[in-house]
């Protein structure tokens, strides 16, 4: 995916990141990760029917719509299930702003890069503008650019088996695309494994040490670099 990338932007490496991401996207302020919660909890909360059968459970719906909620709290780190999670809420930021959503991430952190379409909606004009892409790094979300015309990995497994109606039109829409990433994939060299002593472990006491609010450096850029 390289070639296709035109920049990679950080943003502020706290528990927001990934909604950071879609406010940078939007032309929002990166402290407007608020309203882009606010945006996500109507879009789940006025089309609940649509997404339970992303969810499979009402339970499960329940803990993704609870977790969009920011925390009532401005003081300490929101948990993990306050972060953004992909795929539970890639199609809710792709519908929400009725556009193409892509996540670029590696096989070894046990998810896929993956493009989410809007789940009920017809594509506009011009779908190929704009689309939104995060990439996401160890515990951190990264904001990439991609260049026009570029490959897309393939939609999710979810939302090919319950997009609604005109919805897939979306799918006909970059099919040459996918099949395009489809054959860079084929072609890219596999990273090489490192070696581990997972069949001889060393187990070590190591103190957990108080987490710092820092900003994440520059070195994560060129990490996800590595990894597109």
């Amino acid at each position: 995916m390289r070639p296709f990338v035109e920049d990679i932007v950080n943003v502020k490496g706290d528990d927001n990141c990934g909604f950071l991401v879609v406010a940078r996207h939007m032309g929002l302020n990166e402290d407007s990760h608020v309203l882009v919660r606010n945006a996500l909890i109507n879009e789940s909360k006025n089309h609940k029917n649509d997404y339970l059968p992303f969810y499979a459970t009402e339970k499960r719906y329940k803990e993704i719509f609870d977790g969009l909620h920011p925390l009532t709290s401005k003081n300490g780190d929101a948990p993990p299930k306050k972060w953004l999670t992909t795929p539970d809420m890639g199609h809710i930021i792709a519908s929400s702003y009725n556009r193409v959503v892509v996540l670029l991430t590696l096989s070894e952190m046990g998810g896929a890069c993956e493009t989410y379409f809007p789940i009920r909606s017809a594509p506009p004009l011009n779908p190929h503008s704009n689309i939104m892409c995060l990439c996401l790094i160890p515990e951190h979300f990264l904001h990439v650019k991609l260049k026009e015309n570029c490959s897309l990995p393939p939609p999710s497994k979810e939302w090919m088996t319950h997009k609604i109606g005109v919805a897939e039109q979306w799918l006909f829409q970059f099919l040459d695309r996918q099949a395009a990433f489809d054959e860079l994939m084929s072609t890219e060299p596999m990273s090489p494994k490192k070696p581990t002593n997972e069949h001889n472990p060393i187990n070590l006491y190591t103190p957990e040490k108080p987490k710092q609010e820092i900003e994440v450096m520059d070195e994560d850029e060129e990490y996800a670099l590595s990894l597109v």
